[in-house]
């Protein structure tokens, strides 16, 4: 009888034993993690690819998807909601048209995530990944600021503004670090935008396109720089400028001017070590992937991530906490950083 009671005990215990290993086994592989980037975009293809490896590396499953429009990101969002993934992770089309599908995630109690583009007026969002763009608009200010001497007293010069896209939030906040510099200038006469035109609503350039860019610039030049220099331009990007540094395109047969960006693209690169560019602004999409997967982890395993600001995104609806990554200004003295 005994006998029969160890072998009963025995069996139990390795019943146990497996349930228990198998509840271990499932902490990490049961975790799904959707991800909605942006289509055609390489650096949105890149860092996508990098998340899913990784992640998947460490026991997640992942599912990466890429759209074309709004319209298709949020069906793709709607259905990983639907299908019950345990975090959205979010980098919008159209950062005003995403908040309607990622309530329906949030109604589920899905962690949503956004990376580098956050959706507007919506509270269906937990954290934000992403540069602080803000400092952006500062950084690339200050290096006009310095390299005019605007402190004592340099100018006039004058100077147009090309931000970004009206659909991305992203571009306000660079807007407004650029004008908390910029404007004193302006308001005092040492830079002179000879358009008018500085408010970010008549700056923006729709899809942040240097075709657009290029249109917009020939329509100024005919208006306002037949004759005339154009010292400065405030670039938001790299994608904006690549419609910027050739002026002589768009009519402008003056010296060619100061050029900001940011993105550290090669052509941006090449663009600086030439001339026509002043100035590109390196984000390490290294950096943000680390950030951001943690914040995943966090985020599915119900711990706290990992934020250094609690203040600054406001999205319409909440203010979001986030991590921001601090990124490197380039010019001609240090493009060795670019490639580190």
């Amino acid at each position: 009888m005994k006998k029969i009671l160890s072998l009963l005990c025995l069996a139990l215990f390795l019943v146990s034993a497996l349930f228990l290993t198998g509840c271990g086994k499932d902490t990490a592989s049961a975790k799904r993690v959707d991800i909605f980037f942006p289509a055609g975009l390489a650096r949105f293809e890149a860092s996508g690819q990098t998340l899913k490896s990784s992640l998947e590396g460490q026991g997640f499953t992942v599912n990466l998807q890429f759209a074309a429009t709004a319209d298709e990101q949020g069906q793709q969002i709607e259905k990983a909601a639907s299908d019950g993934t345990n975090c959205v992770v979010i980098a919008a089309v159209d950062s005003k048209a995403v908040g309607s599908s990622l309530a329906k995630a949030k109604e589920k109690k899905i962690p949503i995530i956004a990376y580098d583009r956050l959706p507007l007026n919506t509270d269906a969002v937990d954290y934000y990944a992403t540069f602080d763009n803000e400092g952006i608009g500062v950084a690339m200010a200050k290096y006009v600021e310095n390299k005019f001497n605007l402190k004592q007293n340099g100018g006039p010069y004058t100077i147009e503004f090309f931000q970004g896209s009206d659909d991305d939030n992203n571009a306000v906040l660079i807007d407004k670090g650029m004008m908390s510099i910029l404007k004193p200038y302006i308001d005092k006469g040492q830079l002179v935008v000879a358009s008018g035109q500085t408010r970010f609503q008549d700056t923006t350039i729709k899809g942040w396109d240097g075709k657009n860019a290029a249109a917009r610039l020939k329509q100024l030049v005919s208006q306002y720089y037949s004759g005339r220099s154009l010292d400065i331009i405030m670039s938001a990007s790299d994608s904006i400028s690549e419609g910027l540094v050739d002026p002589a395109a768009a009519g402008y047969s003056g010296s060619q001017p100061f050029i900001t960006g940011q993105d550290a693209t090669p052509k941006a690169l090449d663009s600086v070590q030439n001339g026509k560019q002043g100035i590109t602004l390196k984000k390490s999409d290294a950096l943000l992937n680390g950030k951001c997967i943690r914040m995943i982890k966090a985020a599915v395993e119900g711990t706290q991530p990992e934020l250094n600001d609690l203040k600054t995104y406001n999205n319409g609806s909440i203010t979001v906490p986030s991590y921001l990554c601090i990124p490197t200004i380039i010019d001609k003295d240090n493009l060795a950083e670019a490639k580190d």
